[in-house]
This record gives C-alpha cells, structure tokens and sequence, in this order.
C-alpha cells in the first residue's frame, strides 16, 4: 500500500515538475502571431448548380416482409392496400 501511494506521489511530482517545461517548448514551436505573408485575393469562378430529378419508380410491394416492430413511419398508401 505505502509503494503505491510513493510511486503516485513520485509521479504527481514529476508531472508538476515537467509541466512548465511541456508548456514552454510547446509555446517555442507554435506559429507567432503575426504574419509577414500578404495574402493575395483568390479568383473566384461561379459554378451553375441545377437540380437533378429522382427517377420515378412506381412503388412495388412484391415481397412478403415480416414486420417485427413498427410505429415510427406511416407505410405507403399502396402497400396498405395491397395487404388488405
């Protein structure tokens, strides 16, 4: 019990130890806040967007499905009536 708590304490204290140099040479390799680059304005090009239509297939209900649990869609009028 007491080689435990020693090592946790042994490490508590090399992390408070090494933190401030972690966070300093993490500062020296970040990127400096100003910036000597001139940015240059991009051209920009439209671009015609048109809607593309859905293929109209009718609905089929060819197959036999076992609903196992149902409530969260409202089925389609053929199928209802296809099954009845």
């Amino acid at each position: 019990m007491r080689k435990s708590i020693t090592v946790f304490a042994a490490l508590l204290a090399t992390s408070l130890a090494a933190t401030p140099f972690v966070v300093g040479a993490t500062n020296a390799l970040a990127t400096p806040d100003t910036s000597d680059v001139v940015a240059m304005p991009a051209r920009v090009t439209p671009i015609e967007v048109a809607a593309v239509p859905a293929p109209s297939v009718p609905e089929t209900c060819t197959r036999k499905v076992r609903v196992v649990y149902s409530g969260y869609g409202a089925p389609s009028a053929t199928c209802t009536l296809a099954a009845r």
